[in-house]
C-alpha cells in the first residue's frame, strides 16, 4: 500500500516550508519509509516553480488558476483514484512532519485499509501545545475528545485538513471538496459530509502533529483579509447546514466575539469585521445571504 501525500503551496519558496523540510528530511533518511508515499506538490501560486528540485522525488503540478485547497485536493483525489492510491495525507506549509508521524499514519492506513465504513484517520493536531483537533460538535460548538482514547469518534467530528488521511473511495463518494468553500470552513464541510454519509473518523490518539494557525494567532499570522473570509464562510456554512435556533446563536455569539475582540487586540479591524457581520447576519435575511454566497460571493476575496 503507498498513500499520496499532497502538499498545498501558496506563494513560499519549498525551501522555507516547514511541511516540504521534514517531509524531505524524513523520507531521504529511511528509504523504507520513503516507499509508503508518494510526494505531490500542487501549486496554487501565480508563477510556477522551473524545475522543482527537492532531496526526494516527486510530483509537481501547477494549476493556473487559484481553486484554493478544495481544488487543489480535488485534483489529488483524481490523481490518486486514476493511479490505485486508496489515502490521501492531507498537508499545507506549516506543519512539522517527522519520520515518526509518517510511519504511524502509514501503519494506520494499512491497518484499517479494509474498513471501508472509516473515512479518514485523525491525528492528534497541536498548536503551540493545544489541542486543536479533532473535536467534537455539539449544537454548534466544539468539545475535545476525552485524551487518550483511540477508535471511532463518537458523533460529528471536527478535523482540519493538515495531517488527516482522508480515504479516496470515500472523498469520492461525498463529491470531493466543496468548491463553494474554497479555502476557509473546506475541512468542516468535508466531515459534515462524512458525517451525513455515516461515514466514521478514526481518532489516531496515540499520533501528534505540531502545526501553526492562523485562527489562533492574531497578532502574528492573521490578516483582515482572511480573517473576512473565514468570516464569510462561517455564515455560510451556518446558513447552509445548520437549523434555525442554531443559526439564531450564531448571530448573538458574533455580538459577543465582537466585544471581545475590541477589549483584546489593539487593531480593531478584527472586532470591526465581526461587527460588520453581526449586522449582515441581523440585517439580511438567510435566503438572500445563501443566495449570494452561491452566486459568486464566495470567491470575493481571491480579487481582493
Amino acid at each position: 500500500m503507498k498513500i499520496l501525500a499532497i502538499v498545498v503551496r501558496y506563494q513560499m519558496p519549498l525551501s522555507e516550508s516547514r511541511t516540504v523540510r521534514g517531509l524531505c528530511d524524513a523520507l531521504s533518511a529511511q528509504p523504507s519509509l520513503a516507499h509508503g508515499y508518494t510526494v505531490m506538490i500542487w501549486d496554487n501560486s501565480r508563477d510556477a516553480i522551473v524545475e522543482p528540485k527537492l532531496s526526494i522525488p516527486l510530483l509537481y503540478r501547477h494549476s493556473k488558476e487559484n481553486l484554493g485547497v478544495s481544488g487543489a485536493y480535488n485534483a489529488a483525489m483524481e490523481y490518486a483514484l486514476e493511479h490505485g492510491y486508496p489515502w490521501m495525507l492531507l498537508l499545507d506549509q506549516d506543519s512539522e512532519i517527522t519520520a515518526d508521524f509518517l510511519r504511524a499514519m502509514l501503519r494506520y492506513g494499512c491497518d484499517l485499509q479494509e474498513r471501508s465504513e472509516i473515512a479518514a484517520i485523525a491525528p492528534n493536531i497541536l498548536v503551540r501545545g493545544r489541542l486543536i483537533s479533532p473535536q467534537r460538535k455539539l449544537f454548534n460548538r466544539r468539545r475535545l475528545y476525552p485524551t487518550g482514547e483511540s477508535g471511532i469518534a463518537p458523533g460529528e467530528a471536527i478535523v482540519i485538513n493538515s495531517g488527516c488521511l482522508v480515504r479516496t473511495a470515500a472523498l469520492q463518494e461525498i463529491g470531493g471538496f466543496s468548491t463553494d468553500f474554497w479555502l476557509d470552513y473546506s475541512d468542516i464541510y468535508v466531515f459534515h459530509q462524512f458525517f451525513l454519509y455515516g461515514k466514521k473518523v478514526w481518532r489516531a490518539a496515540n499520533v501528534e502533529l505540531a502545526h501553526e494557525l492562523a485562527v489562533l494567532d492574531y497578532d502574528r499570522l492573521m490578516t483582515p483579509w482572511r480573517y473576512r473570509n473565514i468570516s464569510y464562510a462561517e455564515t455560510a456554512f451556518n446558513d447552509l447546514y445548520n437549523g434555525r435556533l442554531e443559526n439564531a446563536f450564531q448571530t448573538l455569539r458574533l455580538l459577543v466575539r465582537a466585544i471581545k475582540q475590541r477589549m483584546k487586540y489593539d487593531n480593531s479591524v478584527f472586532s470591526q469585521i465581526t461587527w460588520d457581520q453581526f449586522l449582515y447576519r441581523l440585517c439580511m435575511s438567510r435566503k438572500t445571504r445563501i443566495t449570494r454566497w452561491l452566486k459568486g460571493g464566495n470567491r470575493f476575496s481571491i480579487s481582493s
